[in-house]
């Protein structure tokens, strides 16, 4: 098991993967007891209770040692000194603090895992019972995009997809249902529309979505404005979306592949409400769920079969609760192991252009449904790498287009702000709009043009 530097984290299968960090309220300050040398020096030792001692002091101080927060800092402590004790055979003190950096950081992958492997997971308190009236969503059932052959239809007129994942520059990831603006999303729809996109991408996460007793998916009313709002936003100006369902999900507590009776209730709720949305052209049920049985031949949580009998399953329980919207399963590794459950078939691609020609024709010969690149991109962070950046992108949507794919979708539409508690890192590079909304090269490298 590593050791973790200040800001480590489990590495991302896709960028949208990148974890938030837990921020906890801050104190009184204090007078500095500690320095940020002395926080050096006890961790270049490895001396990991006088770095424990040095971070509270900090923390009381209300101080900080560069761009890394203590709160990170404070969790890869406990995690390495967790590793410590377990070398040492002492696993009792390591679970300690195994459970120390998970309450840090509950969504911590590595002392979950820690945590998990010992069998000490600690037992989660149900969430907070706030039920409150959510009004019911309106929406005319029509105009639905279609499945043509390979490829799709709408209004009896092709419709070639040309998208991009969606999460608002300054609030991605968790926090998108939860603190972004809509001001700043309705602009950054507007600036994707006006420039020929077509399709947009996004994630939902349901745990700002409901609330008290999971299995009875009682809505919560804030969470669902603002995804009520965001499907407004998009119909207006003539975005279609792709919603992933199940994103970020408990693999676990409460694990996704074997708690239907949580996931289940919830995911029928949502597609109820949309079913008659417009603006949506398909639910992805799922993003990347074969990482969770180690497809990027890492270790896998579940199996294969586990996974792909969910897929199923949940495919049924969506179609079901919704006759008009698409499905799909955006996929890591080989997508056609999703093919009798989707409408058709969503791969990712972060390597060059021969292997996407490769892929798809892979993907050709076992599948007659449409497929979609649903995520490509690049990181860009100065102007050489966004040279570079433009030129993949170009090579690679160019190639797959060649091979007859249904359409492409960009990761990201911009880069992102980096928390506050957090330091910019790749994941945050991949824009094809930098921070400030300046288009980045990559951007007019790309085969936009209008739909009718």
């Amino acid at each position: 098991m590593p050791t973790l530097s200040p800001t480590t984290a489990a590495p991302a299968a896709s960028p949208h993967r990148t974890p938030t960090p837990t921020v906890t309220p801050t104190e009184t300050p204090t007078p500095v007891t500690a320095t940020c040398a002395d926080l050096d020096t006890a961790w270049a030792a490895g001396d990991w209770p006088a770095v424990l001692v040095v971070l509270q002091q900090l923390k009381a101080a209300q101080q900080s040692c560069g761009s890394d927060s203590l709160e990170a800092k404070l969790y890869a402590a406990h995690f390495n000194y967790a590793v410590a004790l377990e070398a040492q055979g002492q696993p009792a003190a390591a679970i300690e603090h195994y459970q120390a950096a998970f309450a840090v950081n509950g969504r911590g992958r590595e002392a979950i895992e820690a945590l998990a492997r010992l069998k000490a997971l600690p037992t989660l308190l149900p969430p907070p019972c706030q039920p409150t009236e959510v009004p019911p969503y309106l929406a005319a059932a029509s105009d639905f995009v279609t499945i043509t052959d390979r490829g799709f239809m709408l209004r009896n007129q092709p419709f070639h997809l040309r998208g991009v994942n969606y999460y608002p520059r300054h609030t991605p990831w968790e926090q998108f249902l939860t603190n972004s603006d809509l001001q700043e999303v309705a602009s950054e729809l507007d600036l994707i529309a006006s420039t020929g996109f077509n399709t947009v991408r996004i994630a939902v996460w349901y745990d700002p979505l409901f609330t008290c007793d999971p299995e009875k998916a009682i809505p919560n009313a804030a969470g669902f404005a603002k995804l009520d709002a965001l499907m407004a936003l998009a119909r207006e100006r003539g975005l279609r979306l792709i919603v992933t369902l199940n994103d970020l999900p408990d693999l676990y507590f409460r694990p996704l592949y074997t708690d239907d009776a949580r996931y289940d209730a919830q995911t029928v709720f949502i597609v109820n409400r949309y079913r008659d949305e417009p603006a949506i052209l398909a639910w992805d049920l799922r993003n990347e769920a074969d990482l969770d049985y180690g497809a990027n031949r890492t270790t896998g949580r579940f199996t294969a079969e586990a996974v792909l009998t969910w897929i199923t399953h949940i495919a049924e329980v969506v179609r079901r609760n919704d006759p008009h919207h698409l499905l799909t399963a955006g996929w890591w590794g080989d997508a056609t192991v999703t093919n009798d459950a989707v409408d058709f078939l969503s791969f990712h691609h972060w390597t060059d252009a021969t292997a996407v020609i490769a892929r798809i024709k892979a993907m050709h010969q076992k599948s007659s449904k449409p497929i979609v690149l649903e995520e490509v991109g690049y990181p860009a962070w100065d102007q050489a790498s966004e040279t570079d950046q433009a030129h993949s992108l170009q090579q690679v949507i160019s190639a797959a287009e060649d091979d007859g794919i249904a359409g492409w979708l960009v990761w990201s539409a911009f880069d992102f702000a980096p928390f506050s508690t957090q330091p910019s890192n790749r994941e945050y590079f991949f824009g094809l709009w930098r921070i400030d909304l300046t288009p980045k090269p990559a951007l007019t490298s790309l085969p936009l043009r209008a739909e009718p």
